[in-house]
């Protein structure tokens, strides 16, 4: 999996819409990693539209092709689109970066990607543009147990060491995401995703967990309910099935039905342009959900 420098400036240029200052540095620093994020978060979707689009006898992890393609189109996808292709982008440019393994719902169902010594020996930072939650920058994690509180967006969330993983909290969002009051801390914050960061794992260590992912419609909620995620002027938009889900200006998250299938079309050519009509229409046919 390669990049050239000349593809990577290009993407930072063309695709991402980059500042000149930022788009034309010749070193690595916080501030372009941060505004990489950012600009990343607020162009290219994480969805799995596509991977619903795709005949089930079809289905099969991406290869390094597709996942350039995905991402030079601004089509994006699920985790392993999105944060593969940033660790590759990310080291082309020439930072320090590896991908390591984290745990949503199972064992290595994530994988993200991590940035060393970009502020001192030693240091790390978080680098997730493959969730369908914002972060917007660089996440340091060499704090000794717990990390501020984070805002961003809709979201507020923190990191609490925990031996050699990193536990990331969210206050909960219900209506984004639907959340037992079991699954909550005593506390009130629901606990998200355990990250292993300072483990780097090879990407062929993802292979099994997922293809699983990409490929099994009865295990895979992201294969069964089509969905497309983006933050556009650092705003939730999405589109979980047949539910519109929106941010406003005070943070809240609204959603609304789609009542027929001409209105989800509708929808997604508005808010997802590079989405051809028939990948829409393939998704809705080969995925769970009904109108």
């Amino acid at each position: 999996m390669l990049m050239s420098r000349r593809e990577a400036e290009r993407f930072l240029r063309e695709v991402l819409d980059l500042p000149p200052e930022y788009a034309e540095l010749k070193e690595v620093s916080l501030s372009l990693l941060d505004a990489i994020i950012l600009n990343f978060q607020q162009s290219i979707p994480f969805q799995s539209v596509t991977s619903c689009a795709v005949p089930p006898n079809q289905r099969h992890l991406p290869s390094w092709d597709e996942i350039r393609e995905s991402c030079f189109k601004k089509r994006g996808g699920l985790c392993y689109h999105l944060n593969v292709f940033m660790k590759v982008l990310l080291e082309s440019l020439g930072y320090d970066v590896s991908l390591a393994s984290a745990d949503v719902k199972e064992l290595n169902d994530h994988v993200t990607v991590i940035v060393s010594h970009l502020v001192g020996p030693g240091s790390h930072h978080l680098v997730e543009v493959g969730c369908g939650y914002p972060t917007f920058r660089a996440i340091p994690l060499d704090f000794a147990d717990e990390s501020p509180e984070y805002v961003t967006g809709f979201l507020r969330h923190k990191f609490v060491r925990m031996n050699d993983a990193v536990i990331w909290y969210h206050e909960p969002r219900r209506e984004y995401r639907p959340i037992r009051e079991a699954d909550l801390t005593t506390d009130g914050w629901y606990r998200y995703m355990e990250i292993r960061p300072f483990t780097p794992c090879i990407v062929e260590f993802f292979e099994a967990s997922m293809t699983k992912i990409y490929t099994n419609q009865s295990e895979s909620g992201f294969l069964q309910v089509p969905r497309a995620v983006i933050f556009p002027g650092g705003k939730l938009l999405a589109i979980k099935g047949k539910m519109y889900i929106a941010e406003n200006d005070e943070r809240r998250v609204d959603s609304t039905n789609i009542r027929t299938v001409d209105n989800l079309l509708e929808l997604y050519q508005e808010l997802f342009p590079q989405f051809p009509v028939s990948i829409i229409k393939d998704a809705i046919r080969y995925s769970d959900f009904d109108m």
